[in-house]
């Protein structure tokens, strides 16, 4: 097997030619923000080659920043060298092979989360996990629909099944970090009246990411 450096607008992808990328991210705020990330290759279901550079293709459930941020293509790497992209892709694909990598869902994480704090600050709400609860606080500008549930409200993380994150899309679309339980309907309201939910901060999209990445880890270990 063999190593190799490949460059995109988005940033840097480094195989090490037995197991192991190492992403060094940039070309956007929440990428720059992102860092480096290690993946290793059973996290990964293909390798493609695309016009414009190339794309890794993970496995459900290997990524938790990914399964709440379907929006954003964290692995897309375009404007590469398309050589050099041919031989990392083929070099993946025979370790792909080699190490016999389903391509059935993850059972555990195998790409960790990006840090993020237990407590977050957004336009309507603070979101806040202590003693495993999360809880939201809803600030007073809000509805009493928003307050449906209690003031503050909070839920056992062990009651949250799924996590959702959004960020701002066009004029007006406002971002927005979700949770899902049991109990939540089939039909919700919009985020700015669901009391599981919380707009976020244009200035901190990147912030509500990392914590919703990283609840969803609290969630499913």
């Amino acid at each position: 097997m063999a190593l190799g450096e490949l460059t995109s607008t988005y940033g840097t992808v480094v195989w090490d030619g037995i197991g192991t990328l190492r992403i060094r991210y940039g070309g956007t705020l929440v990428r720059t923000r992102l860092g480096e990330r290690i993946v290793p290759v059973e996290a990964l279901r293909a390798v493609e080659l695309t016009e414009a550079g190339l794309r890794l293709v993970l496995r459900d459930g290997a990524d938790p920043l990914q399964s709440v941020t379907q929006p954003i293509e964290l692995y897309d790497f375009p404007g590469v060298d398309h050589q050099v992209a041919e031989g990392i892709a083929r070099d993946i694909g025979q370790a792909l092979v080699r190490r016999d990598v389903p391509q059935t869902a993850a059972t555990a994480w195998l790409v960790a989360p990006p840090p993020a704090p237990d407590r977050i600050e957004g336009r309507d709400a603070t979101l806040a996990v202590a003693n495993g609860q999360l809880t939201f606080k809803y600030h007073r500008s809000v509805g009493r629909q928003k307050k449906a549930l209690g003031d503050p409200w909070s839920v056992p993380l062990g009651d949250i099944v799924d996590v959702e994150w959004a960020p701002s899309a066009g004029l007006g679309a406002r971002g927005f970090l979700r949770i899902s339980t049991s109990a939540t309907p089939d039909v919700r309201p919009k985020p700015k009246h669901d009391p599981a939910a919380m707009l976020t901060r244009r200035a901190a999209e990147a912030d509500a990411l990392f914590f919703a990445a990283r609840l969803l880890t609290r969630i499913r270990p």
